[in-house]
């Protein structure tokens, strides 16, 4: 029984599917409501650390191509990102480069060869910039949509407006209440993002202390007079103080905001939106007159920033499967495919071995 059917809980059940009996519960009406639905919908190798790299490059092949009738649309396209820096965060800079050398492509890229590729920025507001090549954009509801119709084939029930309300493990099984009646299950997994720890409570697990952070991000128009470039690339601050990318007829823009929050539907709050266009207007120069959309997400984390994939160490019969951070999205085929192994304890795939993943580094035994 999976609780969470955003995209976490659905590659899990995409995953687990054709192996035998499965059920995802979601307390809300339409999956994957929450953050999934509010993702920046892109791929980049470089993005996230050391301990989340392999997981990215672990799902590239996945992305690019896609197992027969999955989905009807690509999964990903060609987007770039150049990570700019400034003279003051030059040791900023040597330090993600130092992480992001790793990856083929990677380079540092002169003031005048970023500034070709992206005439919007000011030149007076960086020295250089990381060239990170391999970055694209993603079709989230498509990738959200494979995974459901491909567990939903293999029978996977998906209950919606079925929450979890408590769970009880006696004899082998966990006898599961929800708000649409009672269940059981061999294996609980736990997918709720945000409220990882209350599923775990109500099961009666010790929770790891999972910190909700919010996220904003606006869109608008194109301002007037800027040069503009659909195809362009996403650009990153290199301290991840802000990040837009083109989108549609404008941009896509986001604060890197991490504020602390109770789980909850959040809302973009007026600072937050303020400092997003700021940032913008900063590195452009250009004045955004009208915002077309605004929205807000939970990147949940656990106490070390890193994934937590695995059985409970006190619990044997609860698997948790968060702390994706801003990170699901991308991770998602190697993540699911790794937590799928751990559930089924089956061997660790060739192709996750051959880039570096390591089950013990997302275990959740490192918080006891």
């Amino acid at each position: 029984m999976i609780i969470g059917a955003g995209i976490a809980g659905a590659g899990m059940a995409y995953r687990l599917a054709p192996k035998g009996s499965v059920a995802v519960l979601d307390m809300e009406a339409q999956a994957g409501y929450h953050t999934t639905g509010r993702s920046a919908a892109f791929y980049a190798e470089t993005y996230g650390g050391p301990k989340l790299q392999p997981l990215t490059t672990a799902s590239k092949g996945f992305f690019r191509a896609p197992p027969e009738g999955f989905s009807e649309a690509p999964l990903q396209g060609p987007l770039g990102a150049i990570h700019i820096f400034r003279e003051d965060q030059r040791e900023e800079a040597d330090a993600a480069l130092a992480e992001m050398s790793v990856l083929p492509g990677v380079r540092v890229l002169p003031a005048e060869e970023v500034l070709r590729r992206a005439p919007y920025l000011k030149p007076d507001m960086l020295t250089a910039g990381i060239d990170d090549p391999d970055c694209a954009n993603l079709d989230v509801a498509a990738l959200h949509q494979g995974y459901l119709k491909g567990a939903k084939a293999h029978g996977a029930q998906v209950l919606l407006e079925s929450g979890l309300e408590s769970a009880v493990y006696e004899g082998g099984r966990w006898q599961v209440k929800t708000r649409t009646g009672a269940l059981t299950a061999r294996v609980l997994i736990n997918t709720a993002g945000a409220w990882a720890d209350q599923v775990a409570e109500r099961a009666g697990v010790k929770p790891l202390g999972v910190t909700p952070l919010r996220r904003t991000i606006v869109t608008f128009k194109n301002p007037q007079g800027l040069p503009f470039d659909r195809h362009g690339p996403v650009i990153i601050d290199v301290g991840e103080a802000f990040y837009f990318k083109p989108e549609g007829e404008g941009y896509m823009v986001s604060p890197a905001d991490e504020t602390p929050s109770v789980p909850t539907d959040a809302q973009p709050e007026l600072e937050d939106i303020a400092v997003a266009v700021d940032h913008f207007e900063r590195v452009t120069g250009a004045t955004v007159e009208k915002l077309e959309a605004k929205w807000a997400g939970l990147r949940t984390f656990a106490p070390d920033r890193a994934p937590v994939i695995g059985f409970d160490a006190d619990q044997p019969a609860f698997f948790w499967s968060v702390g994706q951070g801003g990170y699901g999205i991308q991770t998602s085929p190697a993540w699911s495919a790794l937590a799928a192994t751990l559930v089924l304890g089956e061997d660790l795939p060739e192709e996750l071995k051959a880039h570096g993943v390591r089950p013990e580094l997302y275990s959740p035994a490192r918080f006891r």
